[in-house]
């Protein structure tokens, strides 16, 4: 492929607003991309934890005998109850990993779920 050709169309692309361009001719192909047609990654923040759940069974608000009312806009502490998932004949206990409000409560009482599942998320 002819190199002159190449420079003058990279000088050509710098003059337009195109994000990109291909020319082919006898089996010969330039593809040229500036760096505004290259995506760009995702960036953003959130303020906002994911509690999961930690194995695949049930989920109950508290334990046989227990009672617990989780509900949006309360104030929760590292390492309180968040509830409990029944697998088989093992409960696996859900803690807040962090201090915070509970914004969103996903987890229902007797709903199945699964492992890695979001069932609370909480604002530090």
């Amino acid at each position: 492929m002819d190199t002159k050709l190449i420079s003058e169309v990279t000088e050509w692309m710098k003059t337009t607003d195109l994000a990109e361009f291909c020319y082919e001719e006898d089996g010969n192909c330039i593809e040229i991309k500036t760096q505004e047609a290259l995506p760009e990654p995702a960036q953003f923040s959130c303020s906002l934890t994911a509690v999961t759940s930690p194995a695949v069974g049930i989920y109950h608000m508290a334990a046989k005998g227990k009672s617990l009312t989780l509900a949006e806009g309360q104030m929760v502490e590292e390492g309180d109850a968040l509830g409990v998932v029944e697998s088989a004949s093992k409960k696996y206990p859900i803690v807040s990993p962090l201090s915070g409000k509970l914004r969103k409560v996903t987890a229902q009482e007797g709903a199945v779920v699964e492992f890695g599942l979001p069932l609370f998320f909480i604002e530090k």
